[in-house]
């Protein structure tokens, strides 16, 4: 190892056991921003935690494989890791995450209906597909997957860092941790639209098991569904 790899490594290190969060949270903006996704993520933790308990309970109609709950849960996943990368400022992560998470929150929500869509390599493919189902035919359902799609798309020009404003452009680690409250509210912004989609699709399809999740579970879930949305949870005309 070269001399100056080695004082790079040596400065590494001490980045690393010196590299703390605690001075951004005096600031107000970070944390109304992380109260805001909490209260996302947290729902969607609490519908994965009580689902598990109706895996291949056949008594549904709207039976839920091991398999369709392993992608639900990677989603979810996905979504817990890019909350996590917006603590530190890594905001273009935290979209490719969301991205991520739409994919396989789809797959797991439509392998039911659609058994090789865990195969599937084209997201065009997997839209046209998922769309053409009688499930998305139908509102609110039908106003869901459009609304997922649009972001999926605003989402992708991250992924290929379509202009300018898609790049990070950061050349050095002392970057992190760092708060910026323009591009933070661009997650925040995917973030509580994503989540309450997640949720009122697996609400509206697996409903019957919803009504058997504990009445406090079912409180936090609902406070993050759109109001227009929660009549027909409740099964109310």
């Amino acid at each position: 190892m070269s001399r100056e790899t080695q004082k790079d490594l040596t400065n590494l290190i001490a980045f690393i056991n010196d590299y703390k969060l605690s001075h951004l949270l005096p600031h107000d903006l970070f944390k109304a921003f992380i109260s805001q996704q909490h209260k996302k993520y947290f729902s969607y933790l609490t519908f994965i935690a009580d689902l598990q308990n109706f895996i291949n309970d056949s008594s549904f109609n709207s039976l839920i494989n091991e398999k369709q709950f392993s992608f639900i849960k990677e989603s979810c996943s996905d979504v817990g890791i890019a909350f996590f990368s917006t603590f530190h400022g890594s905001y273009k992560s935290s979209k490719l995450l969301l991205r991520s998470s739409i994919e396989t929150f789809l797959k797991g929500y439509c392998l039911d209906e659609l058994p090789n869509i865990d195969t599937e390599t084209s997201m065009f493919a997997l839209f046209a597909n998922v769309k053409a189902l009688n499930t998305f035919q139908t509102e609110p359902s039908k106003k869901i997957i459009n609304l997922i799609h649009q972001k999926y798309k605003l989402l992708c020009a991250d992924v290929h860092t379509a202009t300018n404003l898609n790049m990070a452009n950061i050349s050095a680690l002392n970057y992190f941790p760092t708060y910026d409250n323009s591009d933070a509210q661009k997650i925040s912004s995917f973030c509580l639209s994503l989540i309450p989609c997640y949720l009122t699709l697996m609400c509206l399809k697996y409903n019957n098991q919803y009504h058997r999740f504990h009445y406090k579970n079912k409180e936090i879930i609902i406070k993050s569904i759109p109001k227009e949305y929660r009549p027909a949870i409740h099964n109310i005309e």
